[in-house]
This record gives structure tokens, C-alpha cells and sequence, in this order.
């Protein structure tokens, strides 16, 4: 497991892609190691108001001339993200990363299956570029409540077409793409014989159990991000405990925030 550090980020760059979500790219000094599905517990001022720290997926980590180069894909919903989002390039910030599991990136996969539901995209993006590097084939299914918050289309795009993929879109009211859940999308393809060796994904929980269900039914070996809330991001105030098929309950931020569908409690199928 890469070990985790408590870093002094610096904000490089600040970029609205929605009404209501933006990227926000950090730099740190010295290099970081992370993998995709791996998230950080961001402060949203330089003081202490709020006091907590917010969790977020990485979208992506690069190297950049003796500095690290650390994105991420933010959804303004309070206090804390606001202030993120109104951020200006030079604010100091602290960043506590990486923490979690990531997702499975075999280099012997034939072909994978990326879904994102809305706020959902960034470790599948990052997931996503990351295999496009490694010439590993995936198709990338991304789906939203409308063409406003559908992010990072064209990179979604060029990742999947680098490796002579398929990048499908969607959106729940028909303004682009495939009218359709995104679960529905990849469950028509599966029908007409497409063939994955494993689904990963992020999303919103509906989203996740639609696709839980949706392997069942074709035998698919499937990893999910799971999207519970936390305030510590190392194990201790117990926030995002989720159950587990054993019955066991787990920290979300330690044992995830990737899971095999199959080790997850009833709730994830329906």
C-alpha cells in the first residue's frame, strides 16, 4: 500500500465544468504516489472554518518537474465546496493522500467496462487515462441528468478512442447522448454479446445496485467505488462503516472506498 502523507498543496489552477461542478488542479513539491479508486481529504481554507476536511477521489496525479501535479473533480454542495470552488491560484491548502484502495488494473485484461454516474467520473477518469496508457482496452459508459453535467467529455473520449474504445454517453432526459440510465447502456451492449472481463465504477448508490444486479445476471466480476460520506478519512470516527456479505461492518475509507461487488451486503442487490 503507498503510504499516506499530509501535504502542503498549492491551488494551480481552478475551472468550472457545470453549473454546479469544477476542477480544481493542486501542486505539491516532491513526488506522489497514488493509483485510481484512491482518494485524499482535502481543507477548504488555509485557517480552520470549516474545521473538517472534505473527502475526494483523485481525478488524476502527475509528475511535473520536480512538483506533483494532483486533480480533482469537485460538486459544489455547502460550505466547504464553495469555498473550494471560489479558491484563487496560489491559496494554500493541506491535503492528506493517498488514502483507500483502488481499483484492480490488470495488465493482462482483454477488455474493461469504466461507468460514471454524474460526480461519480473522477477515479474512473483517472482509471480511464491510466489504462490508456498502458494500451489496456476498455469502453467508458458516462451518464448524467443532463447534457449540463456531463463532465470531461472530450477526455473521456480520447482516453477511450487511444486504445480503440467505446466512450458512451448518456443522460436521463435525452439532451445528449443515449436517452438512458447509463446502466441501461452498458446492459444493452452486454445483450448483444459484448464481452468484459470486469466493470469498474462510481456513482450514486441506485446507480451502483443497477449494476450490481446487472453482473449477477451476466457473471461479471465488477469493483465499485462506493460513495459514503466521511469526515476523517482514516478509520476512526466510523461514518462510513458499510455492511459487508459476512455481516461484518467496515470502514469505507479503509477497507474501500473499492469493493468487489460480491463482498458487499444485500443492499447493493436488489
Amino acid at each position: 500500500m503507498i503510504a499516506r502523507r499530509d501535504l502542503a498543496v498549492c491551488v494551480a489552477a481552478r475551472t468550472d465544468l457545470s453549473p454546479t461542478c469544477f476542477r480544481l488542479t493542486l501542486t505539491a513539491e516532491g513526488p506522489v504516489e497514488a493509483v485510481p479508486g484512491q482518494f485524499g481529504m482535502l481543507s477548504c481554507v488555509e485557517g480552520f472554518d470549516p474545521f473538517l476536511r472534505r473527502a475526494f477521489s483523485l481525478a488524476g496525479v502527475s509528475q511535473r518537474r520536480g512538483s506533483t501535479e494532483v486533480e480533482f473533480l469537485i460538486k459544489e454542495v455547502g460550505k466547504g465546496t464553495t469555498l473550494l470552488r471560489h479558491a484563487t491560484p496560489g491559496s494554500e491548502l493541506r491535503l492528506l493522500a493517498p488514502l483507500g484502495n483502488g481499483f484492480s488494473l490488470d495488465p493482462g485484461a482483454h477488455r474493461l467496462a469504466l461507468v460514471a454516474g454524474g460526480i461519480g467520473l473522477p477515479p474512473v477518469l483517472f482509471a480511464a487515462e491510466v489504462l490508456a496508457g498502458r494500451e489496456t482496452r476498455f469502453d467508458l459508459y458516462l451518464g448524467a441528468a443532463n447534457v449540463a453535467e456531463l463532465l470531461e467529455v472530450e477526455r473521456c473520449g480520447k482516453a477511450a478512442a487511444a486504445v480503440g474504445g467505446e466512450a458512451v454517453l448518456t443522460t436521463d432526459d435525452g439532451s445528449r447522448g443515449e436517452h438512458a440510465f447509463v446502466t441501461t447502456a452498458l446492459a444493452r451492449r452486454l445483450s448483444q454479446g459484448r464481452v468484459y472481463d470486469r466493470v469498474l465504477a462510481c456513482g450514486p448508490t441506485p446507480m451502483l445496485a443497477a449494476l450490481t444486479e446487472l453482473a449477477r445476471e451476466h457473471a461479471l466480476e465488477t469493483e465499485l467505488s462506493l460513495e459514503e460520506p466521511m469526515a476523517c478519512g482514516v478509520g476512526v470516527c466510523l461514518g462510513c462503516v458499510v455492511e459487508l456479505a459476512d455481516g461484518r461492518y467496515v470502514p469505507t475509507c479503509k477497507e474501500g472506498p473499492v469493493f468487489p461487488a460480491a463482498r458487499l451486503a444485500a443492499r447493493w442487490w436488489p
